[in-house]
């Protein structure tokens, strides 16, 4: 590679100069080393909290826009969703509607229900919706949604429509 004669003259002159030169990559280097073990105490070594259970995971797919929402609400309120419509993101339950979520999810008597609760008639523009609660899986299809699950269902939605972001 051909480089002109004042380059090469200011190169050297910069080498010169600097009696570090060459040398700055591995101070940077070794002062980030040093500094990476600087962060918060994360505990005494062995206790670890115990992770939030899961209370209940919800999925609706389908309609006539393609729509694909998921949420997982954990038993401490924390949500993580993931919307076609309201994005990507958590947030944090209130006492309020923890207590009303929990009570919906009893009064659906999730353990009495049938694993599958598909539509009685089939369309093209149907939501499909999955809820796990415990070691229980129930999918069913937007006409064949038992009485009991659609509190749930409905404010699974509303949750997500509420606390994600429009996009």
């Amino acid at each position: 590679m051909r480089q002109c004669s004042q380059a090469k003259t200011l190169l050297q002159k910069k080498k010169g100069k600097d009696p570090l030169y060459g040398l700055w990559p591995l101070c940077i280097l070794c002062a980030l080393l040093l500094l990476a073990g600087c962060t918060e105490d994360a505990g005494p070594p062995g206790e670890k909290p115990e992770p939030p259970g899961v209370l209940i995971e919800y999925s609706r797919s389908g309609g006539i826009a393609g729509v694909m929402d998921y949420a997982v609400v954990f038993s401490d309120g924390w949500v993580v969703y993931n919307s076609t419509y309201h994005g990507t993101g958590g947030f944090t339950l209130g006492a309020a509607d923890m207590d009303l979520l929990r009570g919906l999810i009893r009064d659906a008597d999730i353990p009495g229900l049938k694993d599958n609760y598909p539509a009685p008639v089939p369309g093209a523009d149907y939501y499909a919706y999955r809820i796990i609660v415990g070691n229980r899986t129930i999918s069913t299809e937007t006409t064949g949604i038992p009485p009991p699950l659609v509190p749930v269902i409905t404010t699974m939605d509303e949750l997500i429509a509420r606390h994600g972001a429009s996009t």
